[in-house]
């Protein structure tokens, strides 16, 4: 036996004694900000399901940008969210996902269509995105034609302006920022809206660094207190109260 190790049957090693995990996030609000009540809904959760564990996060805010550098010199145990793209670019341990990350076109009431907006009504329209953002396969496959600008905050505002006609934003970000910004009164034809159906869904996941004391462990009691966190009902509650999208959970209630 390990001599700083104690061993739990089905997860494998455990720290004997209280383990500061260095968490890597970066500004995403609703999920994580250093501006919202616990630091988001994600930090909130993450912080939840580790309490009666060994293990206790140290949330650092940082650039997306560092992470690789971050990783590389030793300063991450866990990254708050990631993508499949980011586990394989940075060779993480991947968890259960815990949110979906709906990607898709807000529009103005307007023009919202209550029988959906398909992709070949896109081909060739332009749409406002963010300059930097690497959107998915899906999104280049649409045919649209992606025009950067500086921020989604900006585009809803150019949206209700009538300078914009298609936004597209992740609809758990598009909802906290107009909660926020209160463009125009509910109901008015400007009013910006998400339009389903949503041109991409890619799990929001949390990466264990690979490496790392007790990485496998980690991995694995994350796992674990995600499952009772869902069987308990505190993660429905969570994500009504932060207007997130989840993943199905349902096999994790069995």
């Amino acid at each position: 036996m390990l001599a700083d190790c104690a061993w739990s049957e089905g997860l494998g090693a455990v720290p004997a004694k209280t383990q500061r995990l260095k968490v890597f996030t970066t500004e995403y609000p609703p999920y994580a900000s250093t501006q919202l009540p616990g630091q988001g809904g994600a930090v909130q959760m993450l912080r939840e399901l580790l309490a009666p564990t060994a293990y206790e996060p140290n949330v650092v805010f940082r650039p997306w940008a560092r992470l690789g550098i971050e990783i590389q010199q030793g300063a991450v145990d866990l990254v708050l969210l990631a993508w499949p793209g980011d586990i394989e670019q940075h060779r993480l341990l991947a968890s259960l996902p815990w949110f979906s990350s709906r990607l898709g076109l807000y529009v103005r009431r307007e023009d919202w269509r209550a029988d959906g907006l398909g992709v070949a009504a896109l081909r060739g329209r332009e749409v406002a995105g963010v300059r930097d953002y690497a959107y998915p396969p899906q999104v280049h496959a649409a045919g649209m034609v992606v025009k950067p600008g500086l921020s989604d905050e900006l585009n809803l505002r150019m949206l209700a302006l009538r300078r914009h006609d298609l936004v597209l934003l992740e609809r758990a970000v598009g909802r906290y920022l107009l909660t926020q910004l209160k463009l125009t009164p509910p109901g008015d034809a400007r009013e910006p809206l998400w339009q389903e159906p949503a041109l991409a869904e890619l799990p929001m996941l949390v990466g264990v660094v690979r490496g790392r004391p007790h990485s496998q462990h980690l991995l694995n009691v994350l796992d674990q207190q995600f499952r009772d966190y869902v069987r308990s009902g505190r993660y429905q509650r969570l994500i009504t109260r932060h207007g997130f999208d989840a993943f199905d959970a349902g096999a994790l209630k069995s």
